[in-house]
């Protein structure tokens, strides 16, 4: 029969039997806590285990017999009302490992999103990497320290719900707010590939308005002219004509390398940051103005890969002294229009969590180059290979109709 005891300090009764194996007559001692305060029924449930597990001894194989003990176990945890989903892995990890020796992972919402960060940046570039990051790491802050260690499965769609609602509140713009969600829901997306969850908490989200965000604007040809005349230096202007006739990212376009340009076939050759790891490289034909400059340019290194603008290929983009603020002056020096800023600071606007933003800056330039290529009659195809856009979502966002082409398509409507 089983005995029960409990130490001085505890209130919980443990139970202790011995077992007999039918088959080879070896002895094993078994202790296990009851979970019960009542002497009674910790009795009770000693007495019931007994049986259950000198019934699961006498039968089957030894694996078998093992899988049984261990069901047997569940089912008393059921009984004691001690049964949670933590407890369902624990037990079914075991009969895993015993039926095929592979341990089940028990994912943490939070050692998930180290994993999928891990995995993402194999394949993404630096820049999308950080933004991954940016995105899980304001998920799990809001979650904080006790609730991010909880089961990957635990997050519902109201925390999903409360989170946006947290993001809106610190008055990031729709589509910011969209982007934060678009990668958590990678997130879940990536786990139910992998059998861990069943459900995506964020695809229960209701469409949230994005029309409070900023469109970027492109720049008509005369303030692309200002801004290289006001252009600080040779290579600013150089900078300016090449970023206007090829797209490029001011990344991309501060660090091109010699080793990119082909002056005889008259063209520009690579892999934009953006798609490093997906190696998608783009071939730009040299625009007219652009190949006369960069004729004349000086090469003061004869390494291939020496930086078509060595003075501006060492500055960071965003510090204060950086490319994109130093555009930002040669806009004021040209009086070219930003646009709308993101928060009307003069009428004293505070709401917003992150920076100010303009409709115009130097990604403007990329903007502007799709745009001239669809108002010149570019086949969409052909304009999403000059850019290395993959999608025709994401390439219809730089594509601008000009006001005066637009005017010419209605003058060629027939008259009634």
């Amino acid at each position: 029969m089983a005995s029960i005891n409990k130490r001085p300090e505890s209130k919980i009764w443990q139970c202790q039997f011995y077992l007999t194996d039918p088959k080879t007559g070896e002895v094993s001692k078994v202790r296990k806590s009851t979970g019960c305060s009542n002497k009674k029924l910790a009795q009770q449930f000693a007495d019931e285990l007994e049986r259950n597990r000198k019934a699961v001894m006498a039968a089957g194989s030894d694996r078998a017999q093992r899988a049984k003990l261990i069901l047997a176990d569940a089912v008393a945890e059921i009984e004691r009302e001690t049964f949670t989903a933590p407890t369902a892995r624990r037990y079914l990890s075991k009969l895993l490992q015993l039926a095929t020796g592979e341990i089940l992972e028990e994912w943490t919402i939070e050692s998930w999103a180290i994993e999928w960060l891990r995995r993402k940046s194999r394949d993404s570039s630096k820049a999308t990497m950080a933004r991954y990051k940016c995105h899980t790491d304001a998920l799990l802050a809001w979650l904080g320290d006790e609730r991010r260690k909880r089961p990957l499965e635990s997050l519902t769609s109201q925390d999903a719900r409360r989170w946006r609602e947290g993001l809106q509140d610190a008055g990031r713009s729709g589509k910011t707010v969209l982007a934060y969600t678009k990668d958590a829901g990678g997130v879940f997306r990536a786990a139910i590939r992998e059998g861990l969850v069943s459900f995506n908490p964020f695809t229960s989200l209701d469409v949230i308005d994005t029309s409070d965000s900023l469109d970027r604007k492109p720049f008509t040809g005369e303030e692309v002219a200002l801004l290289m005349k006001h252009a600080p230096s040779e290579e600013w202007r150089g900078l300016i004509l090449t970023a206007a006739f090829t797209g490029l990212r001011l990344g991309d376009a501060s660090k091109l390398s010699w080793q990119s340009v082909d002056l005889e076939a008259k063209r520009i050759t690579l892999v934009p940051s953006k798609t490093k790891k997906k190696k998608r490289e783009v071939r730009i034909p040299i625009q007219s103005d652009l190949l006369a400059y960069l004729l004349a340019a000086p090469v003061a290194d004869d390494t291939p890969n020496a930086p078509v603008f060595p003075s501006l290929a060492k500055l960071k983009i965003g510090d204060r002294a950086g490319l994109s603020q130093t555009f930002n002056k040669v806009m004021q020096a040209a009086s070219v229009d930003r646009g709308k800023p993101s928060r009307d600071i003069e009428a004293g606007e505070t709401r917003g969590a992150g920076r100010v933003t303009y409709e115009r800056g130097f990604h403007s330039l990329r903007h502007t180059f799709t745009s001239w290529l669809r108002n010149a009659g570019v086949s969409e195809e052909d304009r999403m290979s000059l850019t290395g856009h993959s999608t025709r979502e994401s390439h219809q966002i730089y594509s601008h109709a000009d006001e005066s082409a637009l005017r010419e398509a209605i003058a060629k409507l027939p008259s009634l």
